[in-house]
């Protein structure tokens, strides 16, 4: 690991704990019941990569913005400080001066769940990058194990667990499946989602008819 990705990493950690700590009203230093941003920057940098192979994009950019991309997410505005944040960092470390402004484009830019106008991708190549790797954490059964370990899925009925997820998958995700900018990251969107909705439409019948096998095309579902 380069110096630069050494220090873009534990920077990510750190913060990710910071946030983590909060979230779950633990002393700094504290053992964590599950740590929610750690686990998603670490899933951001492997998607990124994977990205920017298949594409043949700059491998430097896509794991700088994603490794630094929610630096600053507990704060309001987190893309636009997180980008400014970025800048500093990289400028104190020997990564390319040449490419900082395109982390820093990148992680001003990934901010939010879905596009308003899916059809034009988000440019330049780095920038779609980033976007899409941090949407396609949002995807698939992981996510939804993601969505029950943390802080805002404690306290609750396996009833209230099984809404909150039915709610994000019908209601936010389906979007967030169309928004991706990449050909490599909508064919495997649209295939974690039709994963969720299998396993939410299982989760409702055996919560709903426990003794019933289900119809065919819940088999179906099954079998996929």
């Amino acid at each position: 690991m380069s110096q630069w990705e050494g220090i873009c990493r534990t920077l990510a950690d750190e913060r990710a704990r910071r946030e983590e700590e909060m979230s779950w009203k633990v002393e700094p230093g504290d053992a964590l019941p599950f740590r929610f941003r750690w686990e998603h920057v670490q899933e951001v940098a492997r998607h990124a990569r994977h990205l920017a192979t298949r594409l043949n994009a700059d491998m430097d950019i896509a794991v700088a913005s994603a490794w630094l991309h929610d630096i600053r997410k507990v704060e309001p505005d987190h893309g636009r400080r997180g980008a400014a944040e970025a800048e500093r960092v990289l400028a104190a470390t020997d990564f390319p001066a040449a490419k900082i402004p395109a982390v820093a484009h990148a992680v001003r830019h990934h901010v939010g769940l879905f596009r308003k106008n899916p059809a034009t991708p988000l440019e330049p190549l780095d920038t779609a990058i980033l976007w899409d790797a941090d949407k396609l954490t949002k995807l698939g059964v992981p996510q939804i194990a993601y969505l029950l370990s943390a802080p805002r899925g404690q306290r609750l009925t396996l009833a209230e667990r099984r809404g909150n997820v039915w709610e994000y998958v019908y209601n936010w995700v389906d979007r967030t499946a169309e928004s991706m900018n990449t050909e490599p990251a909508r064919t495997l969107a649209r295939v974690r989602y039709r994963e969720m909705v299998a396993f939410t439409r299982i989760w409702q019948h055996q919560a709903t008819d426990p003794f019933d096998a289900g119809s065919d095309d819940l088999r179906e579902a099954r079998a996929e």
